[in-house]
């Protein structure tokens, strides 16, 4: 991590409190929602003195970056692609230029402003034509065409399944479902 961030550095204390073995435990036998509860659930109730949505927002953010890293799930994050700012791309900036059809666009919602919500989609929309593959990560659920998943266990368990879905469909994933043996 370059910069210290309260929600990063709960949420790594909260990973290693649980434990790599019991997280790639519950990855291989497909429990994300109980991983929601474990880790996400906690550690959003441990940050405080953040505004709701951006705390919901990057703590997504962050643990999706974690897990898409222990789920061997090829991702591209916080990058710049034809000067639209991207949250996170599955699985990364050359397949988009190849073929969109196999690419997700993830947007990690961090305010309550519909508008500059919808912006953002707007702006997505620009390089990734195909609502389905444009997936909206949120606090709340909003009534847009894009695929929609909230932060809570579920959904967000929901969104994690889905991922990896995709990257067996258009077998992008490397001959191993997770980085841990077992």
């Amino acid at each position: 991590m370059s910069e210290s961030s309260p929600i990063k550095d709960a949420l790594y204390a909260k990973i290693e409190d649980v434990g790599q073995e019991q997280i790639h435990q519950l990855l291989l036998n497909g429990k994300f929602s109980e991983l929601f509860e474990k880790i996400y659930e906690p550690v959003i109730q441990s940050v405080h003195n953040i505004e709701e949505y951006e705390k919901h927002g990057t703590l997504a953010e962050s643990l999706t970056h974690y897990l898409f890293t222990e789920m061997l799930i090829p991702s591209q994050r916080k990058i710049t692609f034809k000067n639209i700012e991207l949250d996170m791309i599955i699985p990364n900036t050359e397949e988009l230029q190849k073929n969109s059809h196999n690419t997700i666009m993830i947007f990690f919602v961090k305010t309550s402003n519909i508008e500059e919500i919808k912006q953002r989609i707007q702006d997505i929309k620009k390089i990734q034509k195909e609502d389905l593959n444009i997936w909206i990560i949120s606090k709340d659920h909003i009534e847009i065409p894009q695929s929609t998943y909230i932060t809570e266990k579920e959904s967000f368990g929901k969104f994690l399944k889905n991922a990896q879905n995709f990257i067996k469909t258009k077998k992008m994933n490397k001959l191993n479902i997770f980085k841990t043996k077992v």
